[in-house]
């Protein structure tokens, strides 16, 4: 196995530096020699992959390190690095695994030899300069922020009144006392708000289209129908566990963020770029830990639908139980659910159909999409290494690893945006109202 450093070239392009090491490699299969050119950049571990250019077999790797000086990489194969000089001729190929690359690219290539230059060209400098300012904000969240949100939710779920207020005031500067259970929700969670709407981004988010819509009906149902607040505050208390597992999975995912960060760029490629990124991937072997988040993620988002129903129900027909004839036509008749009790124990692409019919909430089944759930949790799914993309028996084409991270980071912002509708429950949950006070919240 390989454990050595090739020698580097450094490109300063505004908020990042783009790294390539150059490596002679010896495939462990052909056993022929190539030079192999691996973008690097600051990790704190990542999975890889190159195919032999001769014979095509997938060769693994892994890299960590956040500073030039202690980076490391090692490679399963003989690295030939300070033997006998290339031959004329020697197979030369271009991998990153932090942004897409074109396998095909050497040093003297006019396209594609330095990623993230290509990048630039395929994107426009304008919309690359707006993804990369997006990328980072996500990355300063990540690494500094959500440690101090996560100490303060941790304080918040134990229900450590007086740790919660020193954190919330010492680290968020909060410049009063939430002496309440539902301050300290409404603060715990807008703490986590704010962090996962700048992992999230702005661009080709829709969860503050939710989130308002959802509060505009959430109130109104609350001031105006007392079932809706008895059935929200019974619910909410229920939603404890519910709750733990949200804040569980979300951090989870922030852990996990460096390999699915760059989902974020899927947002920004129009159809007038999709061409060219057909002849990119990217060359990153974490599937397997990424599907399990991915599964875990969405699972657990759908248990979260129900409190927008609710709302839309008692709007419409003044009862939270009252579905009406309101049923999504790919709802079987069978299966059209006649109250909440029901609607909890129906599959999950039922529950998403009927959120997003409601005008406001049609992007829940676009970050929710069942279909590409069916492709990446089919027991049959794999990355398949020699063409990039996620395939099963069932769906051959598949998608690619990229649109594979695009979906992932769907699943976050649904998870987080659906974080926000509960706390609103939560809220009407608190053992500082009173059975038949009436709430007013901000959600």
């Amino acid at each position: 196995m390989g454990r050595e450093s090739g020698p580097y070239l450094t490109l300063h392009l505004g908020y990042r530096e783009a790294v390539i090491s150059r490596y002679h490699l010896k495939c462990p299969g052909c056993e022929e020699v190539f030079v192999a050119r691996l973008g690097v950049e600051p990790t704190r571990g990542t999975r890889f992959y190159l195919p032999c250019p001769n014979c095509r077999l997938p060769i693994r790797g892994s890299m960590s390190g956040t500073e030039l000086e202690n980076h490391r990489i090692d490679i399963e194969c003989d690295v030939m690095n300070g033997s006998d000089p290339e031959p004329p001729g020697t197979r030369v190929v271009t991998i990153n695994p932090f942004v897409p690359s074109l396998y095909e690219a050497d040093s003297f290539s006019p396209s594609g030899a330095f990623p993230t230059m290509t990048l630039v060209e395929v994107l426009g400098h304008d919309v690359f300069m707006e993804f990369e300012s997006e990328r980072h904000q996500a990355l300063a969240a990540v690494q500094i922020q959500w440690p101090r949100v996560r100490m303060l939710f941790q304080y918040y779920l134990q229900g450590n009144a007086q740790m919660f207020t020193r954190i919330a005031q010492q680290q968020f500067g909060l410049d009063w006392e939430p002496s309440t259970a539902h301050h300290r929700t409404t603060v715990a969670y807008q703490a986590m708000g704010m962090v996962t709407t700048r992992i999230t981004g702005s661009t080709g988010s829709r969860a503050a289209r939710v989130i308002d819509r959802f509060a505009l009906k959430h109130t109104s149902a609350m001031r105006r129908h007392k079932e809706h607040l008895l059935v929200i505050r019974e619910r909410g208390k229920e939603s404890a566990a519910l709750e733990r597992d949200l804040f569980t999975e979300l951090n989870r995912f922030i852990e996990r963020h460096e390999a699915w960060e760059m989902g974020l760029l899927v947002r920004f490629v129009g159809p007038a770029e999709q061409a060219a990124f057909d002849d990119l991937v990217l060359y990153r072997d974490e599937f397997s830990t990424l599907r399990d988040l991915y599964q875990h993620g969405f699972e657990l988002a759908c248990k979260c639908i129900w409190p927008l129903v609710a709302a839309q129900n008692t709007v419409k027909r003044g009862r939270p139980d009252d579905f009406g004839g309101d049923h999504p036509k790919s709802v079987p008749v069978s299966k059209q659910t006649r109250s909440l009790a029901q609607f909890d124990r129906l599959a999950n692409a039922h529950k998403i159909a009927y959120a997003a019919q409601v005008p406001g909430w049609e992007s829940l089944g676009e970050l929710l999409d069942n279909k590409q759930r069916n492709t990446i949790g089919h027991a049959t799914a794999h990355h398949d290494l020699q063409t990039g993309r996620i395939v099963s028996d069932t769906d051959p084409t598949g998608m690619t690893y990229l649109d594979f991270l695009g979906q992932t980071l769907g699943v976050f912002e649904a998870l987080s945006t659906l974080a926000q509708v509960l706390r609103a429950c939560r809220v009407a949950a608190s053992p500082d109202f009173g059975v038949t006070g009436s709430v007013r919240l901000t959600v």
